[in-house]
């Protein structure tokens, strides 16, 4: 009679370390996505990490929370969200393509910080100091940006993304077939939620595309920056442009405003766009051009400044009409001053 052996089978845990499932990770997995350098520089910062050299079955969850409050010290949540993120992937694909049916993931029993991502951030357009022309203090941080900026193709870049509302991978892989300069339109045939769509440019960003695509071949990428060369330049710019506004500042003995450049991200650039296009066209027909399935996230980058609701409504036919009204009761009364309640809710 055989032997039966009471002794559990013990199986042999993946000794595959997180450096190494990472490196197998952006050649196969992330090479498929429409950015894979963000995986690559995300693989990057956990590979500096002590937990690199660890088998992926040995790492822990506590492991993993200790790493995020270090994280979250010096860090926004929605970049520690995109580094538990990606690892968590990792493991799911693990288990479900490399065969690894045992392993655990230890992210998911890992809090995620909340993520705040509503921004109100707007671009200064009134940077002036009494008695210096705009010459020597341009009055937009945009302005600025431009003038600190030593890339060659980061201008542009800033200027659609404050035109147009695209987005910097977008912009970064915009094609020159994909460009109709007579129409005044570029065509992106892969978007962030998997759409395409049409995007229409400003007279300013058709006169500035047409000189730059000049001397272009007919065919392939406009840009050579990535989208993190383009994040990257653009915090380079923006510290010169703060270095240099504090400098004009000492020159004549003024001090800095705090708030200028403070905070300023490439992305506020399409909350710009945004909320200066939402004044001209509506919001179903402003969704078509940022590229928004859902109203209600249209919404977050919806920031207007009080003074361009104020010039919506005296533009409005209802403020046409007050105002007309008014003006036919100084007419009659010389003044406005005496007017009374009562009159004033007739005009409504």
């Amino acid at each position: 009679m055989p032997t039966i052996s009471t002794k559990k089978t013990l199986r042999r845990k993946p000794s595959i370390t997180l450096e190494q499932a990472l490196a197998r990770y952006c050649v196969e997995v992330s090479i498929k996505k429409r950015n894979p350098d963000s995986d690559v520089s995300l693989a990057r910062t956990w590979c500096a990490t002590p937990l690199a050299q660890r088998p992926l079955a040995s790492i822990l969850s506590s492991d993993l929370i200790r790493l995020r409050d270090k994280w979250l010290m010096h860090l926004r949540p929605a970049t520690v969200v995109r580094r538990l993120a990606l690892v968590s992937h990792l493991y799911t694909v693990a288990r479900k393509d490399w065969g690894m049916h045992e392993l655990a993931n230890p992210v998911q029993l890992v809090r995620r910080p909340a993520v705040d991502d509503g921004r109100t951030r707007r671009l200064f357009e009134r940077i002036k100091l009494r008695g210096v022309s705009v010459q020597e203090c341009p009055p937009s941080e945009l302005q600025w940006l431009i003038n600190a900026t030593r890339s060659a193709e980061l201008p542009i870049i800033m200027i659609m993304a404050a035109e147009t509302c695209m987005r910097r991978g977008e912009i970064a892989g915009i094609r020159r077939e994909n460009i109709d300069l007579v129409n005044g339109t570029v065509f992106l045939s892969m978007t962030k939620n998997g759409d395409s769509r049409y995007v229409p440019l400003t007279p300013v960003v058709r006169i500035l595309l047409r000189n730059y695509l000049a001397s272009m071949p007919a065919r392939g990428r406009i840009f050579s920056m990535t989208p993190e060369a383009i994040t990257r330049a653009f915090i380079r710019a923006r510290n010169r442009a703060r270095a240099s506004y504090e400098a004009l500042c000492g020159k004549y003995g003024r001090r800095p405003r705090d708030e200028y450049f403070a905070d300023l991200r490439f992305h506020d650039l399409r909350h710009e766009s945004t909320s200066r296009l939402a004044a001209t066209m509506e919001m179903h027909q402003l969704a078509k051009v940022t590229g928004h399935r859902d109203t209600r996230m249209l919404l977050r980058y919806f920031h207007p400044h009080g003074r361009e609701l104020v010039r919506q409504i005296n533009s409005s036919t209802l403020g046409k009409r007050q105002r007309q009204k008014l003006q036919q009761y100084r007419a009659e009364h010389g003044s406005d001053r005496d007017i009374s309640p009562a009159t004033a809710t007739s005009y409504r």
